[in-house]
């Protein structure tokens, strides 16, 4: 599930949709994709009222941003993964440092977990995570 909605795009630039599918089952929009991620994302953080609009409002004005980005590269006949994923890897990151004023510090946590990042934090047994090398410190 890591990456899933943000690499959606790349995927779709990278393989291209053709007609014939792109027929039987149309592409989601940016917005559609948004709306879907902040419900997963409020179930998954728990967030509050206030903390869904504002997820909802940095999600939805970045993966609109993101798409133009990759249809951009796709009109220019790029083709190399590289240059789709540095776009992708790119959009993350402003998503993730958009977010962050608005999660706690354990939704934060989860976020980067979730996105398949934050691998320098580990949950401790009273289910909250830390870093590594703190829970390391505290076993000593």
């Amino acid at each position: 599930m890591k990456h899933v909605l943000f690499c959606f795009l790349t995927i779709a630039a990278l393989l291209g949709f053709n007609n014939a599918y792109a027929q039987e089952q149309p592409e989601k929009s940016p917005e559609e994709m948004a709306i879907e991620e902040v419900e997963k994302l409020g179930k998954e953080l728990k967030l509050s009222g206030t903390q869904m609009f504002y997820v909802d409002s940095i999600l939805r004005h970045d993966f609109v941003l993101m798409y133009e980005e990759v249809e951009g590269l796709k009109e220019r006949g790029s083709q190399d993964y590289n240059t789709y994923k540095a776009v992708s890897e790119k959009w993350i990151q402003k998503i993730c440092n958009a977010l962050k004023p608005y999660l706690d510090e354990q939704q934060y946590i989860r976020y980067l977990k979730h996105m398949g990042k934050g691998k320098e934090y580990k949950k401790g047994k009273d289910g909250k995570y830390y870093l590594k090398e703190d829970l390391k410190k505290k076993k000593k």
